[in-house]
């Protein structure tokens, strides 16, 4: 290669080089167990990303994505392949400027970007990678020399030219893009704002990777649709709920997100939009507020913080009505008891609440249990696992023969008290849920004994009420 077809190859937004090939898949935590077997890799016991990347040797990464089969996008709504960029804003204007139609517009998170369009065929592609610089407001200055700043309110935001744009009107506030704080705050807050959301879909901001996305959608849509999308604060996990409504378009909304230890709330004009719970406590960041494919005037915004709470975690089990032993939850569930039960949640490490003793098969596990976000593990020692997956999937891992069984849609649970049932017997494994049978598994579990668990998924949370653990005969 001479060096004026490497110094092109250099500055050139779009690399002829492939970032990542997309195979869509509709249940991530499966899909990835069953390439990770086909290539050899270590398993993968659990995953709970959307999206999943697997390294290939000496070519372009494999990109496992569940985004396309939860949103219901027909085959032609999902990109094939990504080229890498080392600018994506120069690479959408290149593209622009060469008349080549842009699909989807730029979406910017830290450190990335990415943009679709469509070859002559319709073939959807993604160019993705570093945001680079917005073209600054003459088209020469350096865009740190563009920045605006706003008072919300007590709060002030800054929009930094070389990631968003934004403008000062009498109305307000109006962004392209995102606005964040000057200072860091730390949970528990309450972040409000009076906006008026003119296209696209909203984003409020807080935390490491906090985000809360209204009027998501596909991009034949123009990326407005009626679904919403919380991004923990403190973890990259994203949990996506499908038809939850959407912030009314061109007229002023005041939005209230608080974020406590342990849950937090989303209300939209003193109405409850979300509840959500999980482990917050931990998390200290930036506040924002944005919007993507569209336009955001914001009026108000301040942040406040509110006061900590704290308790003391534990739980009885039973016996036909007498206690019989303990459930010791694991320090990294940031275990309390509430007026309802056993508060259990966790971010970065596995874990669960467990009996002090162990039981031998056959014997009946009843727990009354609630969660939000469809997040049960139940564990048997270190070998047997049931466990009720966000996406609604339900699945056993048969602890003599580490086989995995799935239950496709048997796994969703009611925003409510509800009751679990797990019972082994010599040959069978059985999972109901108030009172009806989701799942069964033959095997042979004579000699079988266990420390049972509880716990929920990462980011999670999940109230035990009680639990009665009953041997058989």
């Amino acid at each position: 290669m001479n060096q004026t077809t490497k110094a092109a190859e250099q500055i050139h937004p779009v690399k002829n080089r492939i970032g990542g090939v997309f195979m869509h898949v509709s249940n991530m935590e499966r899909s990835v167990n069953w390439y990770h077997k086909l290539f050899g890799l270590p398993d993968r016991s659990s995953v709970t990303d959307k999206v999943h990347e697997i390294t290939m040797d000496g070519g372009s990464g494999l990109v496992l994505d569940q985004h396309g089969y939860d949103r219901g996008l027909s085959m032609a709504e999902r990109p094939l392949l990504m080229f890498q960029s080392p600018d994506v804003h120069a690479a959408y204007r290149f593209a622009k400027q060469n008349g080549i139609p842009i699909e989807w517009e730029i979406e910017q998170y830290p450190g990335m970007a990415f943009f679709t369009l469509r070859d002559p065929d319709g073939n959807l592609l993604m160019v993705c990678g570093n945001p680079g610089e917005t073209e600054s407001g003459n088209g020469s200055e350096p865009m740190e020399a563009a920045a605006v700043r706003y008072d919300g309110g007590g709060t002030w935001l800054a929009v930094s030219g070389n990631l968003t744009q934004g403008e000062l009107t009498p109305e307000g506030l109006v962004l392209t893009g995102r606005a964040v704080t000057d200072e860091s705050f730390r949970t528990p807050i309450r972040i409000e704002t009076t906006l008026r959301l003119e296209a696209g879909c909203l984003r409020l901001l807080f935390g490491p990777h906090g985000e809360l996305t209204f009027n998501y959608g596909p991009s034949a849509s123009g990326g407005a649709g009626e679904e919403f999308y919380v991004n923990h604060p403190s973890l990259h996990k994203t949990f996506s709920y499908t038809g939850k409504g959407t912030v009314p378009y061109g007229q002023w909304v005041r939005v209230e997100w608080t974020i406590r230890e342990r849950s937090m709330e989303i209300h939209l004009d003193g109405q409850l939009f979300h509840a959500q719970e999980g482990y917050f406590g931990d998390t200290v960041g930036l506040a924002g507020v944005g919007c993507d494919n569209g336009q955001v005037t914001v009026r108000s915004f301040f942040v406040e913080p509110l006061a900590v709470s704290e308790g003391v975690p534990h739980l009885a089990v039973s016996s036909e009505g007498e206690p019989i032993d303990e459930l010791i939850p694991a320090e990294v569930c940031h275990p309390v008891i509430t007026g309802d039960g056993l508060w259990l949640s966790y971010n970065d490490q596995w874990g669960d609440a467990r009996t002090k003793a162990a039981y031998s098969v056959p014997f009946q596990c009843r727990s009354l249990i609630r969660t939000d976000t469809n997040s049960l593990v139940l564990y048997g020692g270190a070998s047997a696992q049931v466990k009720f997956h966000t996406g609604g999937a339900l699945s056993f891992i048969d602890p003599v023969t580490k086989e995995e069984t799935w239950a496709e849609g048997k796994g969703a649970l009611p925003n409510k008290w509800t009751e679990v049932i797990w019972k082994m017997e010599s040959d069978r494994a059985t999972i109901t849920v108030d009172g009806e049978v989701r799942l069964e598994h033959t095997g042979d579990f004579s000699g079988c004994s266990f420390r049972l668990g509880i716990g929920p998924d990462q980011g999670s949370a999940l109230v035990v009420k009680s639990v009665e653990v009953v041997t058989l005969i």
